[in-house]
């Protein structure tokens, strides 16, 4: 890290931080939508329909949460990483 230019470091930074905000929000959009009748929301909503009938088939979620786990581990890193010449 302190053969890296503070810029780059710096957009990495929030680079990952912005990423790690999706990540976030798209599990608990998936795990708050889980017990909630898709076809409320399939008209208003088909995006958010299509996604869900593929996470909520099967294992499929858990699979995604297990998954995930290890992504955020590694955005965390990354952001460690590059925060520290900054």
């Amino acid at each position: 890290s302190q053969d890296t230019h503070p810029a780059v470091a710096f957009i990495v930074l929030w680079v990952m931080l912005i990423w790690l905000s999706f990540v976030e929000g798209g599990q608990a959009s998936l795990v708050g939508l889980h017990p909630i009748n898709a076809e409320l929301y399939r008209e208003s909503h088909p995006v958010s329909y299509k996604a869900t009938a593929n996470t909520n088939a099967g294992d499929n979620l858990d699979r995604y949460l297990m998954g995930r786990q290890f992504m955020v581990i590694f955005i965390v890193f990354l952001i460690n990483r590059s925060g520290a010449p900054v």
